[in-house]
């Protein structure tokens, strides 16, 4: 087992390898960030334990840094990583945040199925990653078995998504931005970055895009730079990228 500190944003994160997969070990701490031209808080709540020791050390943490408060927006934004969290446990949380320090929680940073559909639920604005993070996150074949990936958001430039499935982005993929999936690649709006499906050599993968304008598609081992027959980036067609006799091609859907 390795244990080593990165720098991921604004937090600190102790990654610790093992057979087969990485666990990603978090710290409670409250930090100031900016969304947008707001300056709110953004509360890291740890991966590992139970919920009832996280709340107890999410507490300790508010009651430390409670005058840092003061002054700031009364917005606070909940990273909960790769924690599962149902309704009734994250309503408690956002409550008590509210009730005992003022706060409005805003949004949730989630990587988990079952806490994206709890925060929706409540309301709340929904990340896959804190905006502005170079990686969003990977997943292995054994945390994604058969699921696709919906990706509800554009996919900024720095920013890179690894699946072990299928990946749909409801935005788009802007310049400077990765998409790499074991399985299909579809994407709603425009794909101006890189897309590269089959990336574990399935040459049957196929990308498709409302509007084909990339950087490098790759499926499998093959790629190929953006279709030079590509439409004006004002028309929206919907085309689709597959193998055919060895060359990636590209036409309507």
């Amino acid at each position: 087992m390795v244990c080593r500190e990165i720098l991921y944003t604004e937090l600190r994160y102790c990654v610790t390898t093992f057979m087969g997969g990485v666990e990603i070990l978090q710290q409670v701490e409250i930090t100031p960030w900016h969304n947008g031209l707001l300056n709110e808080l953004l509360l890291t709540v740890p991966v590992e334990g139970t919920w009832e020791e996280v709340l107890s050390r999410v507490e300790a943490n508010m009651q430390e840094n409670k005058s840092s408060f003061t002054g700031r927006s009364p917005q606070i934004t909940l990273h909960l990583g790769t924690r599962s969290v149902g309704v009734e446990d994250l309503d408690g949380l956002v409550r008590q945040i509210q009730t005992k320090y003022a706060l409005l929680t805003v949004a949730v940073v989630s990587t988990d199925l079952t806490t994206q559909e709890a925060a929706r639920r409540l309301a709340l604005n929904v990340y896959m990653m804190q905006p502005g993070s170079a990686l969003v996150f990977a997943t292995s074949e054994a945390e994604a078995g058969n699921n696709a990936l919906y990706l509800p958001q554009t996919i900024r430039s720095g920013q890179k998504i690894v699946h072990a499935g299928t990946v749909i982005v409801g935005g788009d993929v802007n310049a400077g931005a990765e998409v790499v999936a074991e399985g299909d690649i579809l994407v709603f709006g425009t794909l101006r970055g890189l897309a590269h499906a089959g990336s574990h050599g399935d040459e049957k993968a196929r990308i498709m895009a409302g509007n084909m304008r990339p950087q490098q598609l790759r499926i499998a081992n093959t790629f190929a730079g953006a279709p030079p027959d590509a439409p004006p980036a004002k028309v929206r067609l919907t085309e689709v990228a597959r193998i055919e006799n060895g060359k990636i091609t590209v036409a309507p859907y």
